[in-house]
């Protein structure tokens, strides 16, 4: 088997596989920018400050290196994405990341979420290990991340939880 036969068939298998970013499940589209625009408002600016401070000096970094090819502005794109075929699922793939979760400005992330839903979702896949999707991985290895920076992260969405609601932190201590 030639060098570029094992490319092709390598290529087919990875595209062919789902995304997966969320196990699968879909998000429903209801009323996200109406519901993002309400929670920032009625957050004190202050305290979204506050969170965007920490993420900005503890949390950025981790996520330029891992989450920001997809949920932000990419560094450099592999030297496929402009074969056609693969520029069009890395296109398609950036865009559907970032109607989740576009990191591109800080905290409050643009997306689909609230702040404290975003929070919820970075947990959960975190937790999970289900960013970034099969797909990804399989072209992109170091891209998982480490227990250190999941326990980072994790500290970062706790503190940042009490700060907007610690009455819900509270009760379910």
């Amino acid at each position: 088997m030639t060098q570029g036969t094992f490319i092709f068939i390598l290529f087919a298998f990875i595209t062919s596989l789902p995304l997966l970013g969320h196990k699968g499940k879909r998000h429903g589209s209801d009323n996200s920018k109406e519901k993002i625009s309400q929670t920032k408002a009625a957050r004190p600016t202050q305290e979204l400050k506050q969170i965007n401070d920490w993420y900005v000096k503890e949390i950025e970094p981790i996520f330029k290196s891992k989450c920001f090819d997809c949920h932000a502005v990419a560094k450099k794109l592999p030297w496929y994405s402009e074969i056609p075929g693969p520029k069009h699922l890395i296109r398609r793939d950036i865009r559907e990341a970032k109607k989740h979760m576009d990191m591109t400005n800080d905290f409050p992330f643009a997306g689909h979420g609230t702040p404290l839903e975003d929070m919820d979702a970075l947990e959960k896949v975190i937790g999970n290990g289900s960013m970034p999707p099969l797909r990804y991985r399989v072209m992109h290895w170091g891209y998982r991340l480490s227990k250190k920076n999941v326990n980072k992260i994790q500290d970062w969405l706790d503190r940042s939880r009490n700060l907007i609601s610690p009455t819900t932190s509270q009760q379910t201590d």
